[in-house]
C-alpha cells in the first residue's frame, strides 16, 4: 500500500475510532423517535472524512471542531431530507426511494470492469484523479477514461455523489462495524466487501 493510501486508511480508522458514537448519537439526537438510516450516518462520515483531508495533515482538529462539522452536516441533511415535510408516510417514502436508488447503483457495479473498480473504490478515498493514477500507476487519462464509464454504468451524475457511492459500497460496512461485516483487507483499497472481492477479482 502506497503513503497515499496508508494516510486515507489511517483517517477513515481514526474518524470511527475518536468519532463515530458522537456521529450515531448526534443522528439520533437529531431524529428523535425516528431511528436512524445508515444511509444517513454514512454520508456524515463522509462528510468529516472529506472535511478533515481538506486541512491536510500536521493538525488534529479539537473535538469541539468535529462536533461543529457533524453538527452542521446533520441539520443540512435533515432538512433536505426530513423536514421539508411533516408527513411522517411521504418521509417513509423518500428514504424507501433513496434506498433503491443505493441499491441500483450497487447492482451495476458488479458490471464495472476490474480496472474501473479499482478506480472507483479509490474514489470512495476521496482520492483525486492524479491521485488514482498515483496509487494505480496509470496515467490520469486513463483514469478519466474509467470515471466517465463508471458514471455512466452507474448512473451516477456528479463526482461528490459517485464518490459517496463508492464509500458506501467500499466502506460503509467497515466504518459501522469491520470486525462484525467481514471485511477483508485489499491491497491499495483499504476495505472491501468479500462479495465484491470475489465479483472483482483480477
Amino acid at each position: 500500500m502506497n503513503a497515499i493510501l496508508m494516510k486515507h486508511n489511517s483517517l477513515m480508522e481514526r474518524i470511527v475510532r475518536e468519532y463515530g458514537a458522537m456521529i450515531r448519537a448526534a443522528v439520533q439526537k437529531s431524529l428523535g423517535l425516528m431511528a436512524p438510516t445508515e444511509d444517513l450516518i454514512a454520508e456524515i462520515h463522509f462528510a468529516v472524512f472529506m472535511t478533515l483531508r481538506k486541512l491536510g495533515e500536521g493538525w488534529t482538529p479539537p473535538r469541539s471542531f468535529v462536533s461543529t462539522v457533524v453538527r452542521n452536516k446533520v441539520n443540512e441533511l435533515l432538512w433536505q431530507k426530513h423536514w421539508d415535510t411533516d408527513d411522517i408516510s411521504r418521509i417513509k417514502k423518500h428514504r424507501a426511494e433513496q434506498t433503491l436508488r443505493r441499491e441500483e447503483a450497487m447492482a451495476h457495479i458488479h458490471t464495472l470492469t476490474p480496472g474501473e473498480f479499482k478506480v472507483f473504490r479509490l474514489l470512495g478515498l476521496g482520492l483525486t484523479n492524479q491521485e488514482v493514477a498515483e496509487s494505480l500507476f496509470i496515467s490520469p487519462l486513463t483514469v478519466r477514461t474509467h470515471v466517465k464509464r463508471i458514471h455512466s454504468k452507474c448512473g451516477i451524475q456528479g463526482r461528490a455523489k459517485l464518490a459517496l457511492a463508492a464509500y458506501q459500497a467500499c466502506y460503509r460496512e467497515h466504518a459501522e462495524s469491520p470486525d462484525a461485516a467481514g471485511l477483508t483487507s485489499h491491497g491499495p483499497g483499504g476495505y472491501l466487501k468479500p462479495n465484491l472481492l470475489s465479483e472483482q477479482a483480477n
